[in-house]
């Protein structure tokens, strides 16, 4: 019993913070409640982390209402997309470690144009975690060109366009050392894909084929 209800508080709280962070919406869930249904430890799990998880989204979209027109995540996103228009790729939520988030930059830079790109920025899925739970947001970064000096310039321009939008991040200009910006409040606000309120009855995917 003891271990059913740690792997029960354990996914719960996992969804949880999925939620938080903005990036996980209703067509989400039912993807990872499926995924649950493969796991011989998720599948007993499953119905109660999608109740759980569906009450957690409802919480959120309430507080959404009371949200600012702008907030933290809205200038944060304002800031990427600057330094995209100056030639360094942005990335949210890259993954779920630096090795993930490095391996999708260079994947999207060699889609495109030599050239088209100098260097990238990013955070990942730990960093919005620790955002979450309101601890400063670490952002990564790296140039297409080897070399310190390169290097430090995308640094140096993620500190500029951070700034423009009133953050004060912090790094001690060392392109081996990301920058984390303090004091953030994350407020991201879900891309959700279906109206409030409970689900329909019928047809509400893969999960309800597999787990009835």
């Amino acid at each position: 019993m003891e271990d059913d209800f740690d792997a029960l508080a354990y996914y719960r709280e996992t969804v949880s913070v999925m939620i938080a962070g903005g990036f996980f919406n209703e067509d989400d869930l039912e993807t990872y409640i499926a995924d649950m249904a493969f796991d011989p430890e998720g599948a007993p799990h499953a119905n109660a982390v999608r109740d759980h998880a569906r009450a957690a989204m409802e919480t959120k979209r309430k507080a959404e209402a009371g949200w600012p027109a702008v907030t933290d995540w809205d200038r944060l996103a304002r800031a990427f997309d600057a330094l995209e228009a100056g030639g360094i790729l942005a990335l949210h939520n890259a993954g779920m470690s630096t090795s993930d988030a490095h391996g999708d930059a260079w994947d999207l830079i060699n889609r495109d144009p030599k050239g088209a790109w100098r260097g990238f920025a990013f955070y990942h899925g730990q960093d919005v975690e620790r955002a979450v739970a309101g601890d400063s947001l670490f952002i990564g970064f790296d140039a297409v060109v080897e070399g310190a000096e390169a290097k430090r310039a995308i640094g140096a321009a993620i500190v500029a366009a951070l700034t423009a939008e009133g953050f004060a991040p912090n790094w001690n200009g060392d392109p081996e050392t990301r920058l984390d910006v303090p004091g953030i409040t994350w407020q991201k606000r879900t891309d959700w894909v279906r109206p409030s309120g409970p689900p329909a009855a019928v047809g509400n995917g893969l999960w309800r084929r597999l787990l009835g």
